[in-house]
């Protein structure tokens, strides 16, 4: 089955303050964690959408198993980024894994478990869940290739899971990671100390 996996990084991370993909973590940076998550995983092909910042972070990818393509437009917002990849994706592909570049806790085995759920039923959308909560990252079946693609920018993927709901299987994992993101200074500090307890 082919799944490609795409992980959104094109934001501006105004509220970092700085690029938050380069930021340290872990034995490289939050992106290359990240890189590293999804590829050993399961998935068929690996896309990276850059934006901002985008020449200095390529260059901490232009030696790992992706392909990168940058969005042209990133100020429209991360559903931007999403049409940006899927526009452009082999037509063979069955399905789309939307990973968030700034959740570099996220483990493999969980890209998996999304992965081994979908093969159930390659016609719906994946969530994985904890404790009932809904996180990332989300497999599309590629029959919503245009649904996607005709998403407003003022809207996101969870616009589908609300109009689709017969559509949506909900994985519980047990980990919490798959809700949590860095958009703050503190919250980046706090993810840190995270990968020490886990690591």
């Amino acid at each position: 089955m082919e799944i490609v996996a795409v992980i959104l990084a094109a934001g501006a991370s105004q509220r970092m303050g700085r690029p938050k993909m380069l930021l340290p973590f872990g034995d490289g940076t939050v992106i290359e964690t990240v890189v590293n998550s999804v590829t050993a995983s399961r998935v068929s092909h690996t896309v990276v959408v850059l934006g901002y910042a985008w020449t200095r972070i390529y260059s901490l990818l232009e030696h790992l198993p992706v392909e990168v393509i940058v969005n042209p437009r990133p100020e429209l917002g991360m559903i931007s980024s999403v049409q940006w990849a899927v526009a452009q994706m082999n037509q063979s592909a069955e399905g789309m894994l939307f990973v968030l570049g700034d959740q570099p806790l996220i483990p493999t085995w969980v890209h998996d478990a999304v992965l081994d759920a979908f093969a159930y039923d390659p016609t719906g959308i994946v969530v994985p869940t904890w404790q009932g909560r809904r996180g990332h990252p989300v497999l599309f079946s590629a029959r919503f290739r245009e649904e996607i693609l005709n998403l407003p920018t003022d809207r996101g993927l969870n616009t589908l899971l609300h109009q689709h709901p017969d559509a949506v299987h909900e994985v519980p994992v047990d980990t919490d990671t798959i809700l949590l993101q860095m958009n703050t200074p503190e919250e980046y500090q706090q993810m840190l100390e995270r990968a020490k307890q886990d690591g």
